[in-house]
Order: C-alpha cells, then structure tokens, then sequence
C-alpha cells in the first residue's frame, strides 16, 4: 500500500480498484492480531505459555478492560469468526478480484518456464496449415497454447517489461504489459470461470491492441529479461505479427521489399548475389567452392551476412575480420555467391514461410562442405544458427568474432601493439547479449587494447537498450515518439561524458546493424563521438591497413 499509493513508482498504474484487495489482507492481519489480543486479555489463566512471546497480540490485548468479563469472552469468538470469514473469503475470491490470479499462478508459471534458449521460435507447419486451411500465428484466443495462456494469469503488473521496453521507452503506443494485461481481458470474456463463453473474435478486433503496436516491437527481449514471474510477452507479439504477415497480408509498406529482396535474391537488401564478394577486393579470399576444388582443409566458414556483404560502412567489419584471420594463419573460406540470408529478418518480421525456404536451402549448401567451425559477425545470423537451423537439421559450431578474437588473443596468435588512445562504452547488441548471454568476450577484448579505457553505460549487459533494428524495424522509419537508436546513443554519451570534452570518445559494438543504427544516430546529433566494431578496433591495434 505505501510503495503503489505514497512512492507511486512510474511503472505501478495508480487504479483504485487495485486497493480492495491488499486493503482486504491487512485488515485480515489486523483482526488477526486483534483476535489475538482478545485472547490473551479473556483467556491469560489459561494460556499455556508467556504472552511475551506473542508481543503484538500482547500489545492489542492492552486495549481490553481487565479482569477478563464474559461479554470479552463472548467478543473474542465474534473476532474469530469475523477473522476466519475474513481469511477464507479472501482465499476465495483470488480467482475473480483484480491482480491476485499470480498468487496461485506465478508459482506454476515459473516452474513449467521454457528451459529451452531464450528467444529461440518455434518452427511451424506452414505448408501443412495452408493444405489444411488452418490459422497460423494467433488470430483468436483458441490459438493460444496452455503456457501461453498461462502467462495471462501470472501477471503481477508490476511494469517492469514496460519500464525496459526500448519502443515503449522511447515513446512507441507498444508497452509489453498492456499486451498481456489485453490478452488476458479478451481471454476472461470468452472464456469465463462462470457462465457462458462468449463470442470469439479476432485479438486485434476485440482487444485493444493495434497493428503498429504489434509493429514497433524490435524482439529485443528486454520485456522477458524483466519480468519476475517468467511471462513472455514477445512470444505472443511474434504470433500476432505472423498471422498479421502470413494470414492478412498486413505489415509495414517497407517490409515488402525486404520480402521480395530475400525471395528473389535472397537478401533483404535486394542485391544482386554476384556483389557478395564485393567487400573482399584486394583480399585474396578463397571461397568454399574452391577450397573444395583444391582438397584445402578449411577450419573455418566465415558467414559474412548480408549487412557486412551489401552495405559500405559494414564491409569494413568483414575486411577487418579477414585481415586479422590471415594474420592468424587460420584457414577460413567464404561460401561467395552461394551464401544466402539466414531468413531471420523475415523471420522475426513475421514471414515464416520465406525464413523456412532460406533455412532449407542453407541447410543444404552447407551439407555440401566440410569445415570446424562457423563464424559470424552478425549476431542475428549466429542466434538463427544456433537455436533455429537445428529444427532444419543443421546443427553446427558456431562462434561469434568477439568470442574467436578473444581466443586468438589469449591464445597468443595475434598482438595489439598499436596504443588506441580514447575511451569506450560498449553497446550490447540484443541478440549477442539477451539471446545468447556473451556478455564478456567484447569487454575483455577492449580492455586488452594499449590506451583504450572502457566505461559502462547506465543500461548495459542484460538490461542493455535495444539500437532499434531487430524484428526488421532497420527497415522502418521511426514516425511516433523519439527514435530508438538516438534515445541509445544519448545514454552513450552520457555515459562518455567524463572524456575531455568528448574528445578520443568512442561506441564499441559487435553487431552490423547496431553499427549501423549507431552511425546514423551519431549523424543526427551533435557530439564528437565514433563508432566502431571491435574487429575494427582490434585490427587497428594489431596496425593492420583494411582500407
């Protein structure tokens, strides 16, 4: 009662009716104590055992007249009685009086949690359900699963996942509660624990959800991360998004052409495949395919991705990465023209059908080569190769280019020499940090480069914020509240605001789309502050020319 209605956090809502039922248990514990009191003033003689050691009771009793009379005698029953309605009455209405289901809920809820990695998607018959005119994704609450459903009933309100939320933070309609706190309304009316079930009707159409709610979420997990009860609201955001997607053919205009761009060409930037290899000019790179040719070992496949293939400013990431390889002397190749995008963008956009084409085919061009180990340096396409492609029979070892640059650096195989005098605050990218806990790797690599000092911004690790691209919003012009990626890259400069005047300042990532979304935010405002990828970073400390 003190910390929702005298501290009044911004995340608690302020509702009224919110006050029966916590009103309700403290007036059970005062009669208690009052009951108690009664007891001992009526009853002293026949105790059994020193008052003192019920001090509360002891202290309420002083308000009763002494000697004990029979009208105490005969109102310490009436207490009793009042208090044990009271008590039972309250156990009885936790079903129906707001906010109290978690009491018995949360606790189930969290022991049938999903043990399963975190973020991982289930794979849907998609084919199977268009042959069989089934509803993919959820459109009405019979599509909900049990545990689904569970999560509706263990929510405490309490808003942490809304305080989290990158969209909701920065002024997005999308908060991760009213989701839940929605669901589990139109749930109650259609499914009541008495009387008859009501009419089912379409979750956008009965509830208050909209589609750009649906929309605007960026998969970063932050609302999972958050919550205490193990509800996971994304869950039911990607079900929505992929009936709106796969069912009514409804999404955001530029999604299209990611679509059509992956569909055609297999990459979500439309490009031709023959430019792949665009980035690796003058690098003397050896593509899977001649590897093969040539009976070459090759202990690692570098997946570029397509952000590192198509885009100018990320190429740098995958020059660097090759640089520092052969500087190695790791043998590596590339699979050139046959790689094609993982379909996680398409994926988290909605669109399972064309993640499932890129999944199958990827599957099957890597079935035809040997190799160790895969590398990326997007985190979007090691989480897909790690918790999705095992559905799709492709199961690999993978590693992240932060966590191969640690390896090689303490294993000796590569040396910083060149000082990068400045300072860093690193930036968590959602699916490296939240999806796949690699946390250190990045911040043991920084602290290992001559002259480089690291700073921690406010919201880092697993409560890091969101750049702003996942869920395939880097296709999406922000048009509600203040963009995502300037909102992140304010709490950076914040955090770097101890440098001399800003000068030498610099955001670390590891991802190229965070990259991507950092630099355009670093464009839009007025501070002296670089971004860079920690290849970048630790191909320049080892003064290697990338150009």
């Amino acid at each position: 009662l003190i910390r929702r209605y005298i501290l009044k956090p911004s995340h608690l809502n302020q509702d009224l009716r919110d006050l029966i039922f916590p009103a309700w248990l403290l007036l059970i514990a005062v009669s208690g104590f009052a009951v108690e009191g009664a007891r001992i003033a009526a009853k002293a003689d026949q105790l059994g055992y020193d008052p003192m050691w019920s001090p509360v009771g002891l202290a309420f009793s002083a308000l009763w007249p002494s000697p004990a009379s029979e009208s105490q005698t005969v109102c310490h029953a009436w207490l009793w009685w009042s208090h044990g309605l009271l008590a039972l009455a309250g156990i009885a209405a936790i079903p129906f009086a707001p906010k109290t289901m978690h009491m018995l809920t949360a606790g189930v809820n969290t022991f049938f949690r999903d043990l399963r990695p975190q973020g991982r998607l289930g794979s849907l018959d998609v084919e199977g359900a268009f042959d069989r005119d089934e509803v993919l994704g959820l459109e009405t609450m019979t599509q909900l699963d049990r545990k689904n459903g569970l999560d509706l009933y263990s929510c405490t309100e309490c808003g942490r996942c809304q305080d989290n939320c990158p969209a909701s933070i920065s002024g997005k309609e999308l908060s991760p509660r009213t989701v839940v706190l929605e669901l589990k309304a139109q749930n109650e009316k259609e499914f009541p624990l008495l009387g008859d079930p009501g009419e089912q009707q379409s979750v956008l159409e009965a509830s208050g959800l909209t589609q750009d709610m649906i929309q605007s979420c960026t998969t970063c997990m932050a609302c999972v991360e958050a919550c205490p009860a193990f509800i996971d609201p994304l869950a039911k955001i990607l079900e929505i998004r992929r009936n709106l997607v796969m069912i009514h053919d409804q999404y955001p205009e530029t999604f299209e052409e990611v679509f059509a761009g992956t569909e055609k060409r297999s990459n979500p930037w439309n490009e031709h495949p023959s430019a792949r290899l665009d980035w690796a000019k003058g690098l003397e790179v050896t593509t899977m395919a001649e590897a093969a040719e040539a009976g070459t070992k090759v202990e690692i496949l570098f997946w570029v991705g397509c952000a590192a293939a198509f885009d100018p400013r990320n190429q740098k990431i995958a020059r660097s990465m090759a640089a520092i390889l052969k500087q190695a002397g790791l043998s590596f190749a590339v699979l050139g023209e046959e790689e094609k995008c993982t379909g996680d963008p398409a994926r988290r956009m909605g669109h399972e059908y064309l993640f499932q084409m890129q999944a199958e085919m990827n599957v099957e061009t890597l079935g035809g080569y040997e190799f160790d180990r895969i590398l990326t340096i997007c985190p979007h396409c090691y989480n897909t190769f790690v918790k999705d492609y095992p559905d799709y029979g492709g199961d690999y070892t993978v590693i992240h280019h932060t966590e191969l640059l640690l390896e090689l650096l303490q294993a000796d195989r590569i040396e910083l020499k060149e000082p990068i005098q400045g300072q860093a605050a690193y930036h968590d990218s959602c699916y490296l940090g939240r999806h796949n806990r690699i946390f250190d790797a990045p911040r043991r690599i920084l602290d290992l480069i001559p002259g480089l000092k690291t700073v921690e911004m406010d919201r880092s690790r697993e409560f890091g914020m969101c750049c702003g691209a996942g869920g395939g919003m880097m296709w999406v012009e922000e048009e509600t509240g203040k963009r995502v990626n300037d909102h992140r890259m304010a709490q950076a400069a914040a955090a770097l605001a101890g440098g001399s005047n800003g000068q030498g300042c610099l955001v670390a990532s590891a991802c190229p789309f965070c990259l991507t979304m950092l630099e355009d935010a670093l464009s839009s405002q007025e501070v002296d502050i670089v971004d860079r990828d920690i290849a970048e970073l630790v191909a320049q400390a080892m003064g290697l020319d990338v150009s």
